[in-house]
């Protein structure tokens, strides 16, 4: 009985609980159901439709900068007719590199005025924002050394603004993938070039291989051989099956990039057994020797390099403050005469022997002592010697001090007036 009575309890609980929760249900579907047709209702009254302003008439006002808060760039007037306007916008784009909203707005500053606006075009020039080739490079550069660091891009085209760099960065970025015209010529003749060396070892190695199948049949022609005279060369390329593709070593069977080989050489080194061993000794003992002028020619080389490493101050003269002087002595004069029979009439070079005349004195001396030194017979003697001719005798010993020429002057009318009217130099 009591078991009874427990059971007849909780049940009667449990229905009551079940009970409550659909009441709760209940209400909360109308609550849900009430929001929603409230929801949806129509909401008329002052209080649930928009103020509209009251509307104002055209007026300065209307356009002030405290409304607006910008400016403005352009703005339509019938006393510029559309080919004017045109025409305008052409010239200020061709001449000036405006844009057409630069342009406009330089006429509409202008208060519409064309021939105002075309005369103050040239004072405010745009930056140009077209890309050269060393702007692209120098770009390309920049980019791999600082990133999309633009302010430091920018360190490197000062020219260019940062949206124009942000600009250009994104129409390179797109061209990055794509190969030019040169690179896929390149890589074109690349894999030509392989093409031909792979079809010339496979045309190699099919020949060896019909080669032995034609030895080993009798009844098939011999085929025609070269003559031992003519010389090796490249064989015609042609398109071979690839029958060694599995095995590409088997093809492998030409020689080495400028060797070839010749019938003679085998020939020679098949006649007799001994040949082949002096043929390589004596390629081996030519090898030696090249070795061993290769390592002399190093040797050389790197004992140049040590003296350059000194550098030439040791060569050089030392550098002495020479002053010139008018004054000529005795050395100084039978210098100038043997620099006259070298150098004849090249007063600067004469000069530079001398060291310590300038080359108006130096014409100063051919003038005055062509006499007495004989100067003219000299210089008969050098233009002989550069003629070609047999040169004459050369005078030994110290030229005479007061020898005189019995011929007449050879002297040309501008030497002798650059001395006229002066004094010899002394001596």
């Amino acid at each position: 009985m009591p078991s009874v009575m427990e059971k007849s309890g909780i049940l009667s609980r449990s229905r009551s609980k079940s009970a409550t929760n659909g009441n709760h249900q209940n209400s909360e579907d109308d609550s849900s159901e009430e929001e929603h047709s409230h929801d949806s209702m129509i909401r008329v009254g002052a209080d649930y439709q928009a103020v509209i302003p009251e509307c104002k008439p055209e007026s300065s006002s209307r356009y002030s900068n405290k409304e607006l808060k910008g400016m403005l760039v352009w703005s339509p007037n019938h006393c510029v007719s559309d080919a004017k306007l045109d025409k305008y916008i052409a010239m200020a784009k061709e001449k000036h590199g405006y844009n057409i909203e630069q342009a406009l707005g330089m006429l509409l500053w202008h208060k519409h005025d064309v021939e105002k606006s075309l005369a103050d075009l040239a004072n405010f020039t745009p930056f140009p924002d077209e890309w050269t080739v060393e702007d692209k490079v120098l770009f390309e550069q920049a980019f791999s050394f600082h990133g999309k660091s633009f302010t430091r891009i920018q360190q490197m085209l000062p020219d260019k603004l940062i949206p124009s760099l942000v600009k250009y960065y994104y129409s390179w970025k797109k061209t990055r993938s794509r190969t030019s015209v040169m690179d896929r010529q390149a890589r074109k003749l690349l894999t030509k070039k392989e093409k031909d060396d792979s079809n010339d070892e496979l045309e190699e190695g099919r020949q060896a291989s019909e080669g032995e199948f034609d030895a080993m049949d009798p009844k098939k022609e011999p085929a025609y051989q070269k003559p031992p005279n003519s010389k090796p060369g490249p064989v015609k390329k042609e398109v071979q099956l690839s029958q060694y593709r599995h095995h590409p070593l088997r093809a492998r069977r030409r020689p080495p990039k400028g060797m070839y080989l010749s019938q003679e050489d085998i020939t020679g080194l098949s006649a007799s057994p001994d040949m082949a061993a002096l043929t390589l000794r004596h390629l081996d003992s030519q090898l030696v020797s090249l070795k061993r002028q290769v390592q002399s020619i190093k040797q050389i080389n790197s004992s140049m390099k040590q003296m350059l490493e000194g550098g030439i101050d040791k060569l050089r003269p030392p550098e002495t403050n020479t002053k010139f002087n008018s004054r000529w002595t005795t050395d100084e004069q039978l210098l100038a005469v043997q620099a006259i029979r070298k150098y004849g009439k090249d007063f600067q070079a004469i000069a530079e022997v001398i060291s310590n005349k300038t080359v108006a004195q130096v014409k100063t001396f051919f003038v005055s002592y062509r006499r007495r030194f004989n100067l003219e017979e000299v210089l008969q003697e050098w233009e002989a010697e550069q003629e070609g001719g047999a040169p004459a005798a050369r005078r030994g010993g110290s030229p005479p001090q007061d020898h005189k020429s019995s011929g007449p002057s050879q002297a040309s009318s501008e030497e002798e007036d650059e001395v006229r009217g002066g004094t010899p130099p002394p001596f």
